[in-house]
C-alpha cells in the first residue's frame, strides 16, 4: 500500500465504511483528502485492487466498504502510531483451553515460503503444527483483538504454483518460566476468529509440556518489539 492511500483509507473509516456501505462521491472524498478529483478516483481504483476495500457504483457516486484487509492495514498503522507515542506495556498474559485445531499448521509451517522466513527472523524451525489456544473470557478475547493492533515481526505472504499465501504477524511469547515460542497476531487471512490463540514453537509443546486438550495455558506476550534480522 502507498503512503497517499492512509488518509483515503482514514477518511473511509470515519465514514463507517468498515460496518456498513458508506456512499461518497469522489469529488467529496477529493476535498476530505485535499487531493484532486482524479487523484481521489485513482486511490479508490488502486485499493480496491489490492483488496482494501469494495465498491459499488452509484448515480450518486459510490457505495464503499472496507474489507477485513483493509482495516488491517489500519490496525497496522495505529499500531505503529500507538508504539511512537506512547510507551508499552513489556508483556499481556493471555489464558486459553487447549483444543486440537484444523490440523492445518503443520502444513502452513512447513512451506518453504514461511519457514525461511520464521528461521531468519525468530532464529529457530517451529515444530511443525500449533498449539491451539480457545479463549473463553471477555478480558482474555479482548486482549487477542488488542494483540492485532501492534506492529510485532512481520512474515510476508508469498506465492506458488499452486496459489497465494497471506502475510501474518507474530509477537514473543514464552509459557512457564523457560518455555519460549511465539503467537500469531494478526493475519491477512486464516481460519480462526478472535477467540483463537495459535502459538509456534521450537519444539512439540504437547510433549514437552505434558498437555492435553482441555488444559488451561497461559502465555505471556511481550509487546515492546525486538530487534529481528531483516534479510
Amino acid at each position: 500500500m502507498k503512503s497517499a492511500h492512509i488518509p483515503t483509507l482514514i477518511r473511509l473509516l470515519l465514514l463507517g465504511a468498515a460496518t456498513k456501505p458508506a456512499q461518497i462521491s469522489t469529488t467529496a472524498l477529493a476535498k476530505e483528502i485535499g487531493k484532486s478529483q482524479q487523484a481521489a478516483s485513482k486511490h479508490l481504483l488502486e485499493l480496491e485492487r489490492f483488496g482494501y476495500l469494495e465498491r459499488i457504483r452509484t448515480r450518486r457516486g459510490s457505495q464503499v466498504r472496507l474489507t477485513q484487509s483493509g482495516i488491517n492495514q489500519l490496525r497496522i498503522i495505529y499500531a505503529s502510531l500507538k508504539t511512537a507515542l506512547e510507551e508499552l506495556p513489556p508483556m499481556v498474559e493471555i489464558t486459553g483451553e487447549l483444543f486440537t485445531g484444523l490440523r492445518e499448521g503443520a502444513y502452513y509451517v512447513s512451506l518453504k515460503g514461511y519457514s525461511k522466513q520464521f528461521m531468519w527472523k525468530l532464529g529457530y524451525e517451529p515444530y511443525r503444527g500449533t498449539l491451539n489456544l480457545r479463549l473463553t473470557t471477555p478480558m482474555d478475547i479482548r486482549i487477542r483483538k488488542e494483540l492485532m493492533e501492534y506492529p510485532g515481526i512481520f512474515i510476508e505472504g508469498f506465492e506458488d504454483e499452486k496459489r497465494s499465501y497471506g502475510w501474518v504477524r507474530l509477537l514473543p511469547a514464552q509459557i512457564g518460566d523457560s518455555t519460549s515460542c511465539a503467537v500469531f497476531s494478526s493475519f491477512e487471512r486464516t481460519h480462526y476468529d478472535e477467540t483463537v490463540l495459535e502459538v509456534l514453537a521450537p519444539v512439540n509443546l504437547r510433549q514437552k509440556l505434558g498437555l492435553k486438550d482441555g488444559d488451561r495455558i497461559t502465555v505471556r506476550v511481550f509487546l515492546t518489539p525486538e530487534k529481528t534480522k531483516t534479510p
